[in-house]
């Protein structure tokens, strides 16, 4: 099967319209139908149905367009391989992680290596959204993944740390000496995920108690959470990188000195390539150090927490 013709046939598909695939590709509107014909008399098919107004595709036509679109993946994965290899010190690098973490890479890890290599892009993405790392949208990603894709390489950073807080006044107005404290009072929910209200608690001994925290007050990022906790508005469970700030100033305190809750499992996740670029290898080794250098963010495995 002619290439060319396939491309032509997936710009005509995704347009629905001659005319418009002949734009998109520079050709000719008689070109691009040489080309559809040909494709047509090669699979013995009917790809579109055609009237004066209008292009849509046949049941043929939509089988071969998801084999196409399956080819495309395949042949910019191919061409981004081996410009990559071919420019260490140009190219770019697509890396997302979530906002939480975004204050603390930025100043630790992006200078260092924008330093390295001036000449290279960095798109980076701080975001809630997991990307697509496995056909290409990013190259790199550290993220609490529930499931991983067989074309990726996952190393493991483990438990992010969690702490409960409050702002002082608020604790000073509340007893709370256990975990079973915190049922019924005011604890600010996540709406990113309903199942990370439930919060499981770990003692220094290993100890653990799930909380069914529950309050009237729920956000949709860990930025609005904290700012309601700084407010007083309730108990807040929140990643030691947010928290840490606001406890060394004293606006919040732990409510339970001695427990942490462990919600998200983080790992570094890229795709799996034969032969990766050095400066893709320069950066995932940038953000081991980082890891390795705030140990005490995360926790590998504690005794009583079911493996991810």
């Amino acid at each position: 099967m002619n290439l060319t013709h396939l491309d032509t046939f997936l710009s005509v598909a995704k347009m629905n319209s001659f005319s418009s695939a002949a734009d998109h590709l520079g050709v000719s509107k008689g070109l691009v139908s040489r080309h559809i014909k040909a494709l047509e008399v090669e699979l013995s098919c009917t790809l579109f149905y055609r009237n004066t107004r209008n292009v849509s595709l046949t049941e043929a036509g939509k089988e071969l367009f998801l084999i196409a679109k399956e080819i495309e993946v395949l042949r910019l994965g191919a061409e981004k391989k081996i410009h990559d290899l071919l420019q260490e010190d140009q190219g770019v690098i697509r890396f997302t992680a979530p906002i939480s973490l975004g204050p603390n890479l930025c100043r630790a890890v992006i200078p260092k290596f924008r330093a390295r290599y001036p000449n290279l892009n960095l798109d980076i993405d701080f975001s809630t959204l997991i990307k697509d790392v496995e056909f290409g949208s990013m190259d790199i990603a550290l993220r609490a993944y529930s499931e991983l894709g067989d074309n990726l390489v996952a190393k493991d950073f483990g438990w992010m740390k969690n702490l409960v807080v409050s702002s002082p006044e608020f604790q000073s107005k509340h007893r709370i000496k256990a975990p079973s404290d915190l049922v019924g009072l005011e604890c600010i929910g996540n709406l990113i995920n309903s199942d990370w209200d439930q919060w499981p608690l770990f003692s220094a001994n290993n100890e653990k108690v799930v909380v069914p925290s529950g309050g009237k007050l729920a956000c949709s990022s860990y930025d609005g959470i904290l700012q309601f906790a700084l407010l007083g508005e309730g108990v807040a469970n929140l990643p030691m990188p947010i928290a840490e700030k606001y406890l060394a100033s004293g606006e919040l305190v732990e409510v339970l000195p001695g427990w942490y809750s462990l919600i998200h499992y983080f790992h570094l996740v890229y795709a799996y390539q034969r032969n990766y670029p050095k400066k893709l290898r320069d950066f995932i080794g940038a953000l081991v150090d980082w890891k390795e250098s705030h140990e005490k963010w995360f926790v590998s495995e504690p005794l009583l927490m079911p493996h991810k």
